[in-house]
């Protein structure tokens, strides 16, 4: 798969501590991501730079 790259900027989650981030609508076309598919996020940080790696783990097929 080819790599993209898109600026994102986190949001507040209403009613809770955690924050959201937005997938681009070209990346969830391309990738065919569904309402309901479950991703596992790997946070990993080196010299300072914090990197966040999503992996579907579930398709749903809406």
């Amino acid at each position: 798969m080819e790599t993209k790259e898109k600026i994102v900027k986190s949001r507040f989650h209403h009613g809770s501590n955690s924050l959201d981030l937005t997938i681009p609508s070209e990346i969830v076309r391309s990738s065919k991501i569904n309402l309901g598919d479950v991703f596992r996020v790997v946070a990993s940080e080196e010299k300072g730079t914090l990197t966040l790696r999503y992996e579907r783990i579930y398709s749903s097929k809406v």
